[in-house]
């Protein structure tokens, strides 16, 4: 197991939810993370977790190469994300549908641009926080009409994902020795805003609580602790420099979804 105690961590969104999630789990743990959001008001939590903040927009590329430049992190987690529209493909003008595109793909583009520009050191190392809604259509399987009101939200983190698998050929192109990977929760999370609002619109669909909707369609529920703690374990333990992207599960271990892939495409 490495020690991450000292080590600079960068983590984009976060003020809230999962991105405060790993603040709080890798303060915990003695790494130096400085926290990033917008609002400057919205980083107290994270200054109480022992973060040092920087108030900014994480789609601003030149803010991002000055962070990345300056602050010079071992880990560079690239979580910012938008709010989904949460309506039928037939009700969501271009605005609503993009949201994503324009935050997290934008952010998560600028973000693996600074590392692999300034760049970032070797042996460092970048998480990109995809979803479980980037399986759809892919192996484990999900079905599309259980995503159908997520509008550009599955595409968008597909993207991802891929731009991952690009940024990592870039940086053995140019023998940079850094390593990008993947964040993918298989279960919605009802402790953050986005997996409430979703929980709740589909909950209501099917005339039942949040708690119950969610453990008829999980089994369980998946906290954002959980994934602080998993992200530590991640970047502590060295199995885990193996592959792209990971799956994060309740009561699970991480699971390498790159294999499912790569034996996708064998038949």
């Amino acid at each position: 197991m490495q020690n991450l105690t000292g080590k600079r961590v960068v983590i984009t969104g976060g003020s809230q939810g999962l991105g405060l999630a790993m603040v709080e789990a890798l303060t915990a743990c003695g790494a130096n993370v400085i926290a990033m959001s917008r609002d400057r008001a919205n980083l107290s939590s994270a200054e109480r977790a022992g973060a040092a903040v920087i108030a900014g927009d994480a789609t601003d590329a030149t803010l991002m190469n000055k962070v990345v430049r300056e602050e010079v992190p071992d880990v560079l987690i690239l979580n910012a994300g938008a709010r989904l529209p949460i309506k039928p493909i037939d009700e969501q003008n271009w605005d609503e549908f993009s949201t994503v595109w324009n935050t997290d793909v934008k952010a998560g583009l600028v973000g693996i641009q600074a590392a692999l520009c300034t760049p970032m050191k070797r042996g460092s190392r970048v998480l990109v926080m995809s979803s479980g809604a980037a399986m759809v259509l892919a192996v484990p399987f999900i079905e599309p009409d259980d995503l159908s009101l997520s509008g550009g939200y599955v595409g968008a983190k597909r993207m991802l994902w891929f731009m991952a698998h690009s940024a990592n050929k870039v940086s053995r192109d140019r023998d940079l020795g850094i390593l990008f990977q993947v964040l993918a929760p298989m279960q919605l999370i009802p402790g953050t805003t986005i997996g409430h609002e979703v929980a709740a619109v589909c909950a209501a669909i099917e005339g039942v609580s949040i708690e119950k909707f969610v453990l008829q369609r999980y089994g369980s529920v998946l906290r954002p602790a959980q994934i602080g703690e998993q992200v530590v374990e991640l970047l502590s333990n060295p199995l885990y420099r193996q592959g792209v992207a990971y799956g994060f599960r309740n009561n699970c271990d991480l699971q390498l979804l790159d294999v499912s892939f790569s034996k996708a495409l064998a038949f």
